[in-house]
Protein backbone atom coordinates (compact mmCIF):
# COMPACT_ATOMS: atom_id res chain seq x y z
CA UNK A 1 0.00 0.00 0.00
CA UNK A 2 1.05 3.33 -0.81
CA UNK A 3 0.06 6.68 0.39
CA UNK A 4 0.84 10.07 -1.47
CA UNK A 5 0.42 13.90 -0.38
CA UNK A 6 -0.77 15.84 -2.79
CA UNK A 7 -0.15 19.64 -1.74
CA UNK A 8 -0.38 21.71 -4.63
CA UNK A 9 -3.15 22.65 -7.66
CA UNK A 10 -1.17 20.71 -10.30
CA UNK A 11 -1.26 17.61 -8.49
CA UNK A 12 -4.61 17.88 -7.40
CA UNK A 13 -6.46 18.69 -11.34
CA UNK A 14 -4.18 15.19 -13.00
CA UNK A 15 -6.27 13.52 -10.44
CA UNK A 16 -9.69 14.78 -11.81
CA UNK A 17 -10.71 11.37 -13.69
CA UNK A 18 -9.41 9.41 -10.45
CA UNK A 19 -11.49 11.47 -8.03
CA UNK A 20 -14.33 11.39 -9.87
CA UNK A 21 -14.70 7.97 -10.63
CA UNK A 22 -14.26 6.94 -6.90
CA UNK A 23 -16.69 9.42 -5.80
CA UNK A 24 -19.65 7.91 -8.09
CA UNK A 25 -19.12 5.18 -6.40
CA UNK A 26 -18.57 5.56 -2.64
CA UNK A 27 -22.21 5.70 -0.62
CA UNK A 28 -20.72 8.10 1.92
CA UNK A 29 -19.88 10.64 -0.88
CA UNK A 30 -20.91 14.45 -0.70
CA UNK A 31 -21.03 17.38 -2.43
CA UNK A 32 -18.38 18.93 -0.53
CA UNK A 33 -15.99 15.94 -1.46
CA UNK A 34 -16.17 16.60 -4.59
CA UNK A 35 -13.92 17.56 -7.26
CA UNK A 36 -15.60 20.81 -8.40
CA UNK A 37 -15.84 22.10 -4.98
CA UNK A 38 -12.73 21.39 -4.26
CA UNK A 39 -11.10 22.75 -7.37
CA UNK A 40 -12.59 25.86 -6.49
CA UNK A 41 -11.78 25.64 -2.81
CA UNK A 42 -8.16 24.63 -3.15
CA UNK A 43 -6.98 27.50 -5.03
CA UNK A 44 -8.09 30.09 -1.67
CA UNK A 45 -6.85 27.83 0.80
CA UNK A 46 -2.98 28.79 1.94
CA UNK A 47 -2.26 25.31 3.95
CA UNK A 48 -4.01 22.12 2.84
CA UNK A 49 -3.22 18.67 1.72
CA UNK A 50 -4.57 15.33 0.34
CA UNK A 51 -3.54 11.92 1.38
CA UNK A 52 -4.20 9.88 -1.75
CA UNK A 53 -4.09 6.06 -1.17
CA UNK A 54 -3.38 3.23 -3.46
CA UNK A 55 -4.00 -0.39 -2.54
CA UNK A 56 -1.66 -1.75 -4.71
CA UNK A 57 1.37 0.13 -5.20
CA UNK A 58 2.24 -0.97 -8.61
CA UNK A 59 -1.13 0.32 -9.78
CA UNK A 60 -1.89 4.01 -11.37
CA UNK A 61 -4.94 4.38 -9.83
CA UNK A 62 -5.72 5.84 -6.24
CA UNK A 63 -7.75 4.15 -4.11
CA UNK A 64 -8.91 6.61 -1.65
CA UNK A 65 -8.84 10.36 -0.85
CA UNK A 66 -8.20 12.21 2.58
CA UNK A 67 -8.50 16.35 1.96
CA UNK A 68 -7.17 18.18 4.92
CA UNK A 69 -6.47 21.82 5.97
CA UNK A 70 -4.05 23.29 8.65
CA UNK A 71 -4.87 25.81 11.20
CA UNK A 72 -2.30 27.49 13.24
CA UNK A 73 -2.85 29.55 16.93
CA UNK A 74 -0.74 30.44 19.39
CA UNK A 75 -1.84 28.39 22.97
CA UNK A 76 -3.22 31.13 25.74
CA UNK A 77 -1.34 29.19 28.49
CA UNK A 78 1.68 27.97 27.10
CA UNK A 79 2.38 30.59 24.57
CA UNK A 80 3.51 27.64 21.88
CA UNK A 81 2.00 27.67 18.30
CA UNK A 82 0.37 24.59 17.72
CA UNK A 83 -0.81 23.20 14.67
CA UNK A 84 -4.53 21.47 14.08
CA UNK A 85 -5.85 19.35 11.43
CA UNK A 86 -9.22 20.31 9.96
CA UNK A 87 -11.22 18.05 7.48
CA UNK A 88 -11.81 20.25 4.29
CA UNK A 89 -15.62 20.86 3.74
CA UNK A 90 -16.64 20.30 7.79
CA UNK A 91 -16.73 24.05 8.39
CA UNK A 92 -20.41 23.54 9.73
CA UNK A 93 -21.77 21.40 7.29
CA UNK A 94 -22.48 18.58 9.21
CA UNK A 95 -20.74 16.67 6.40
CA UNK A 96 -17.13 15.10 6.91
CA UNK A 97 -15.26 12.12 5.89
CA UNK A 98 -13.11 10.80 3.06
CA UNK A 99 -14.10 9.37 -0.22
CA UNK A 100 -12.62 5.62 -1.18
CA UNK A 101 -13.21 2.90 -2.89
CA UNK A 102 -15.82 0.35 -1.69
CA UNK A 103 -14.64 -2.50 0.69
CA UNK A 104 -11.33 -1.05 1.51
CA UNK A 105 -12.39 2.04 3.96
CA UNK A 106 -10.62 -0.05 6.73
CA UNK A 107 -7.62 -0.10 4.64
CA UNK A 108 -7.61 3.21 3.94
CA UNK A 109 -8.00 4.35 7.00
CA UNK A 110 -4.98 2.80 8.90
CA UNK A 111 -3.19 3.99 5.98
CA UNK A 112 -4.05 7.71 6.74
CA UNK A 113 -3.63 6.84 10.40
CA UNK A 114 0.02 5.75 9.39
CA UNK A 115 0.61 9.20 7.77
CA UNK A 116 -0.91 11.69 9.92
CA UNK A 117 1.39 10.10 12.90
CA UNK A 118 4.39 11.34 11.10
CA UNK A 119 3.02 14.98 10.75
CA UNK A 120 3.72 17.53 13.40
CA UNK A 121 0.22 18.33 15.32
CA UNK A 122 -1.80 18.95 18.47
CA UNK A 123 -4.71 18.03 17.49
CA UNK A 124 -7.48 16.94 14.72
CA UNK A 125 -11.01 17.90 15.06
CA UNK A 126 -13.59 17.06 12.86
CA UNK A 127 -17.11 19.86 13.56
CA UNK A 128 -20.26 19.28 13.37
CA UNK A 129 -20.07 16.00 12.05
CA UNK A 130 -23.47 14.32 10.79
CA UNK A 131 -24.28 10.40 10.98
CA UNK A 132 -21.62 7.89 12.52
CA UNK A 133 -19.59 6.70 9.98
CA UNK A 134 -17.24 3.75 10.26
CA UNK A 135 -14.69 4.80 8.49
CA UNK A 136 -14.37 7.62 10.41
CA UNK A 137 -14.24 6.06 13.96
CA UNK A 138 -11.81 3.31 12.09
CA UNK A 139 -9.56 6.90 11.47
CA UNK A 140 -9.96 8.22 14.85
CA UNK A 141 -9.42 4.77 16.53
CA UNK A 142 -6.15 3.80 14.72
CA UNK A 143 -4.86 7.06 15.52
CA UNK A 144 -6.15 6.46 19.34
CA UNK A 145 -3.03 5.45 21.83
CA UNK A 146 -0.88 6.60 25.24
CA UNK A 147 -0.16 9.76 23.39
CA UNK A 148 -3.69 11.30 22.42
CA UNK A 149 -6.77 11.51 24.28
CA UNK A 150 -10.84 11.48 22.44
CA UNK A 151 -12.66 14.65 23.25
CA UNK A 152 -16.39 15.45 22.54
CA UNK A 153 -16.51 19.20 21.98
CA UNK A 154 -19.95 19.79 20.82
CA UNK A 155 -22.05 21.67 23.19
CA UNK A 156 -25.49 20.95 23.30
CA UNK A 157 -26.68 23.47 21.15
CA UNK A 158 -24.53 22.14 18.38
CA UNK A 159 -26.07 18.69 19.01
CA UNK A 160 -28.75 19.01 16.59
CA UNK A 161 -28.99 20.98 13.54
CA UNK A 162 -31.74 22.86 10.88
CA UNK A 163 -33.18 19.73 10.01
CA UNK A 164 -33.59 17.84 13.13
CA UNK A 165 -30.05 15.65 12.34
CA UNK A 166 -27.82 14.71 15.51
CA UNK A 167 -24.50 15.95 15.28
CA UNK A 168 -21.53 15.11 17.13
CA UNK A 169 -17.86 17.06 17.26
CA UNK A 170 -15.10 14.88 17.32
CA UNK A 171 -11.62 16.03 18.69
CA UNK A 172 -8.54 14.19 19.07
CA UNK A 173 -5.68 15.93 21.05
CA UNK A 174 -2.08 14.89 22.13
CA UNK A 175 -1.84 14.47 26.12
CA UNK A 176 0.73 16.98 26.06
CA UNK A 177 -0.90 19.99 24.49
CA UNK A 178 1.87 20.69 22.35
CA UNK A 179 2.83 19.15 18.63
CA UNK A 180 3.96 15.85 18.05
CA UNK A 181 7.49 15.89 18.30
CA UNK A 182 7.45 18.86 20.07
CA UNK A 183 8.24 20.62 17.18
CA UNK A 184 6.09 23.06 14.43
CA UNK A 185 4.68 21.25 11.08
CA UNK A 186 6.91 22.34 7.92
CA UNK A 187 3.77 23.98 6.56
CA UNK A 188 3.65 26.10 9.05
CA UNK A 189 6.83 27.58 9.16
CA UNK A 190 5.96 30.70 6.95
CA UNK A 191 3.02 31.59 8.77
CA UNK A 192 5.13 31.12 12.32
CA UNK A 193 7.43 33.50 11.19
CA UNK A 194 5.51 36.17 9.86
CA UNK A 195 3.64 35.92 12.89
CA UNK A 196 6.51 35.83 15.52
CA UNK A 197 7.70 39.17 13.46
CA UNK A 198 4.30 40.92 13.87
CA UNK A 199 4.42 40.16 17.64
CA UNK A 200 7.91 41.37 17.82
CA UNK A 201 7.35 44.52 15.91
CA UNK A 202 4.15 45.22 18.29
CA UNK A 203 6.47 44.56 21.44
CA UNK A 204 5.24 41.22 22.48
CA UNK A 205 8.50 39.67 22.75
CA UNK A 206 7.38 36.57 25.00
CA UNK A 207 4.88 35.80 21.68
CA UNK A 208 8.51 36.58 18.99
CA UNK A 209 10.18 34.37 20.94
CA UNK A 210 8.67 31.63 21.65
CA UNK A 211 8.24 31.58 17.83
CA UNK A 212 11.76 32.33 17.25
CA UNK A 213 12.60 29.35 18.79
CA UNK A 214 10.07 26.71 18.14
CA UNK A 215 11.23 27.31 14.54
CA UNK A 216 14.61 26.86 15.52
CA UNK A 217 13.56 23.70 17.45
CA UNK A 218 12.26 22.76 13.61
CA UNK A 219 14.66 23.58 11.41
CA UNK A 220 17.75 24.63 13.62
CA UNK A 221 19.61 25.76 10.31
CA UNK A 222 16.80 28.33 10.31
CA UNK A 223 19.14 31.79 9.59
CA UNK A 224 16.23 33.91 9.61
CA UNK A 225 14.80 32.92 13.08
CA UNK A 226 18.15 33.09 14.56
CA UNK A 227 18.99 36.25 13.38
CA UNK A 228 15.90 37.81 14.60
CA UNK A 229 16.14 35.87 18.00
CA UNK A 230 19.22 37.44 18.16
CA UNK A 231 18.03 41.15 17.59
CA UNK A 232 15.45 39.96 20.12
CA UNK A 233 17.43 38.79 22.73
CA UNK A 234 19.83 41.74 22.68
CA UNK A 235 16.71 44.50 22.73
CA UNK A 236 15.53 42.71 25.59
CA UNK A 237 19.27 42.63 27.24
CA UNK A 238 20.16 38.63 27.03
CA UNK A 239 23.56 39.86 25.46
CA UNK A 240 25.50 36.66 26.15
CA UNK A 241 23.20 34.81 24.03
CA UNK A 242 22.75 36.96 21.35
CA UNK A 243 26.36 37.20 21.14
CA UNK A 244 26.47 33.59 20.44
CA UNK A 245 23.79 33.30 17.72
CA UNK A 246 25.66 36.17 15.96
CA UNK A 247 28.65 33.73 16.03
CA UNK A 248 26.80 31.03 15.02
CA UNK A 249 25.74 33.18 12.17
CA UNK A 250 28.86 34.14 10.78
CA UNK A 251 29.21 30.95 8.63
CA UNK A 252 25.87 30.93 7.62
CA UNK A 253 25.19 33.37 5.37
CA UNK A 254 26.73 34.75 2.37
CA UNK A 255 27.59 38.08 3.21
CA UNK A 256 27.94 38.37 7.22
CA UNK A 257 29.50 41.85 7.86
CA UNK A 258 26.17 43.09 9.20
CA UNK A 259 25.96 39.88 11.41
CA UNK A 260 29.71 41.44 12.49
CA UNK A 261 28.70 44.62 13.11
CA UNK A 262 25.85 43.17 15.16
CA UNK A 263 28.33 40.98 17.24
CA UNK A 264 30.65 44.16 17.85
CA UNK A 265 27.27 46.03 19.47
CA UNK A 266 26.29 42.98 21.10
CA UNK A 267 30.13 42.94 22.74
CA UNK A 268 29.84 46.76 23.41
CA UNK A 269 26.52 46.16 25.71
CA UNK A 270 28.04 43.40 28.01
CA UNK A 271 31.51 46.04 28.47
CA UNK A 272 33.99 43.87 26.19
CA UNK A 273 35.19 46.83 24.77
CA UNK A 274 38.67 45.32 23.63
CA UNK A 275 36.80 42.30 21.60
CA UNK A 276 34.43 45.23 20.19
CA UNK A 277 37.23 47.85 18.72
CA UNK A 278 38.87 44.16 17.56
CA UNK A 279 35.50 43.45 15.72
CA UNK A 280 34.61 47.25 14.67
CA UNK A 281 38.35 47.55 13.36
CA UNK A 282 38.29 44.27 10.90
CA UNK A 283 34.80 45.83 9.35
CA UNK A 284 36.86 49.53 9.23
CA UNK A 285 39.15 47.94 7.46
CA UNK A 286 36.38 46.47 4.42
CA UNK A 287 34.91 50.04 4.80
CA UNK A 288 36.77 52.43 5.29
CA UNK A 289 34.57 55.37 4.62
CA UNK A 290 32.00 53.81 6.78
CA UNK A 291 31.24 56.60 9.58
CA UNK A 292 29.34 54.82 12.01
CA UNK A 293 32.10 52.26 12.20
CA UNK A 294 34.65 54.31 12.82
CA UNK A 295 33.41 56.01 15.51
CA UNK A 296 31.98 52.84 17.35
CA UNK A 297 35.55 51.74 16.94
CA UNK A 298 36.92 54.67 18.73
CA UNK A 299 34.01 54.86 21.62
CA UNK A 300 35.54 50.80 21.80
CA UNK A 301 38.73 51.92 22.51
CA UNK A 302 38.18 54.98 24.73
CA UNK A 303 35.67 52.77 26.59
CA UNK A 304 38.88 50.35 27.07
CA UNK A 305 41.34 52.19 28.37
CA UNK A 306 42.81 53.09 24.72
CA UNK A 307 42.99 56.86 25.19
CA UNK A 308 45.46 57.56 22.44
CA UNK A 309 44.30 54.88 19.85
CA UNK A 310 41.05 56.22 20.41
CA UNK A 311 42.16 60.27 20.17
CA UNK A 312 43.69 58.83 16.30
CA UNK A 313 40.92 57.00 15.75
CA UNK A 314 38.91 60.35 16.21
CA UNK A 315 41.14 62.62 14.81
CA UNK A 316 41.11 59.96 11.67
CA UNK A 317 37.53 61.36 10.73
CA UNK A 318 39.63 64.46 9.10
CA UNK A 319 41.52 61.92 6.61
CA UNK A 320 38.42 60.97 4.92
CA UNK A 321 36.58 62.60 2.87
CA UNK A 322 32.93 62.00 2.52
CA UNK A 323 29.61 63.45 1.39
CA UNK A 324 27.72 60.86 3.40
CA UNK A 325 25.27 62.38 5.86
CA UNK A 326 26.39 59.67 8.64
CA UNK A 327 29.76 60.16 8.63
CA UNK A 328 29.10 64.00 8.70
CA UNK A 329 27.41 63.64 11.84
CA UNK A 330 29.86 61.22 13.21
CA UNK A 331 32.23 63.45 12.13
CA UNK A 332 31.25 66.20 14.40
CA UNK A 333 30.31 64.01 17.41
CA UNK A 334 33.89 63.01 17.24
CA UNK A 335 34.93 66.59 17.55
CA UNK A 336 33.24 67.03 20.54
CA UNK A 337 34.26 63.93 21.87
CA UNK A 338 37.71 65.41 21.49
CA UNK A 339 37.11 69.29 22.59
CA UNK A 340 35.88 67.73 25.77
CA UNK A 341 38.97 64.84 26.06
CA UNK A 342 41.48 68.18 25.70
CA UNK A 343 39.58 69.90 28.02
CA UNK A 344 39.77 67.08 30.59
CA UNK A 345 43.55 66.57 29.76
CA UNK A 346 43.74 70.59 30.83
CA UNK A 347 42.48 69.96 34.10
CA UNK A 348 44.05 66.28 35.23
CA UNK A 349 46.99 64.69 34.22
CA UNK A 350 47.58 63.73 30.74
CA UNK A 351 48.03 60.25 31.72
CA UNK A 352 45.17 59.60 34.25
CA UNK A 353 43.36 57.03 31.86
CA UNK A 354 40.89 55.83 33.96
CA UNK A 355 39.25 59.61 33.93
CA UNK A 356 39.39 59.56 30.13
CA UNK A 357 37.44 55.81 30.21
CA UNK A 358 34.99 58.05 32.41
CA UNK A 359 34.25 60.86 29.94
CA UNK A 360 33.53 58.24 27.63
CA UNK A 361 31.44 55.63 29.34
CA UNK A 362 28.91 56.11 32.21
CA UNK A 363 29.45 54.32 35.53
CA UNK A 364 26.95 51.90 34.13
CA UNK A 365 29.59 50.26 31.66
CA UNK A 366 27.10 50.31 29.28
CA UNK A 367 28.34 52.56 25.99
CA UNK A 368 24.99 53.45 24.55
CA UNK A 369 24.34 56.34 27.50
CA UNK A 370 27.96 58.02 25.73
CA UNK A 371 26.54 57.55 22.21
CA UNK A 372 22.80 58.73 22.33
CA UNK A 373 22.90 61.80 23.64
CA UNK A 374 26.54 63.07 21.25
CA UNK A 375 24.17 61.67 18.24
CA UNK A 376 21.15 64.00 16.66
CA UNK A 377 17.94 63.35 16.53
CA UNK A 378 17.04 61.66 13.42
CA UNK A 379 20.52 60.40 12.71
CA UNK A 380 20.83 56.49 11.25
CA UNK A 381 24.22 56.10 13.15
CA UNK A 382 22.69 54.73 15.92
CA UNK A 383 24.63 52.32 18.49
CA UNK A 384 22.81 48.99 17.00
CA UNK A 385 23.45 48.67 13.43
CA UNK A 386 20.53 49.13 10.93
CA UNK A 387 17.83 46.43 11.48
CA UNK A 388 17.49 45.59 8.08
CA UNK A 389 16.75 42.23 9.32
CA UNK A 390 12.77 43.32 8.91
CA UNK A 391 13.27 43.92 5.53
CA UNK A 392 13.80 40.68 4.74
CA UNK A 393 11.40 38.34 2.67
CA UNK A 394 10.37 34.78 4.99
CA UNK A 395 8.96 33.03 1.50
CA UNK A 396 12.25 33.57 -0.14
CA UNK A 397 14.40 31.55 2.15
CA UNK A 398 15.60 28.19 2.29
CA UNK A 399 15.00 26.31 5.15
Amino acid sequence: MTVHVIDCIDKFEKSHRNWNKIYRSDPEAHAFLSWPWLHEYLPHGKRWLILAWKYRAIGKQYDAFLPLELATSQDEDTGLFVDEILMIGNHGTGRTGFLCAPGLENEAADAFAGILKTENWTSIRFDRCGAASARLDRLLGALSNGEFALVDTADEAERVDACGRRLRGMHLRTLTGRNLRDCLNRRSLDFVLSRAVALHAFGDFDGAEAGYRQLIRTVPGHVEARCRLAHLLSHVGEYAEAEHLFRTLLPAVPNADDVLHWLGDTQMAQACYRKAGKTFQALLTRYPHRGILRYKLAVARLAAGQRDAAIATFQSFHDIASDDADHILCKIRAGEILTRLNGAAGMKEPEQETQAHEIAVPTTTVAQPLLTPLLPAGSSAHLHARPSIFGWKASKIKH
